[in-house]
């Protein structure tokens, strides 16, 4: 998994952890973990560079469209 930082992970649970604290960590400007990529290994990744995982399959929560968060907050200044 890679942000700003690499994390690994050995089990899409680990996975899950990792980037539901990132999302924590990130509420503010990277809410959907929008920036990071997950890639998983296999014994020819040294090889091949792995095979991208889309990171819908680890999130607990839906990802937020910037339109509807844009909504969410105008309407919090009415």
């Amino acid at each position: 998994m890679d942000g700003e930082r690499r994390g690994r992970a050995a089990s899409d649970d680990e996975a899950r952890a990792w980037i539901r604290a990132y999302r924590a960590e990130h509420a503010q400007d990277d809410p959907d973990a929008t920036h990071v990529q997950i890639r998983r290994l296999s014994a020819w990744s040294w090889l091949t560079g792995g095979s991208l995982v889309p990171r819908e399959h680890f999130l607990d929560k839906p990802l937020h469209s910037v339109a509807a968060r844009r909504a969410a907050e105008e309407g919090e200044h009415l």
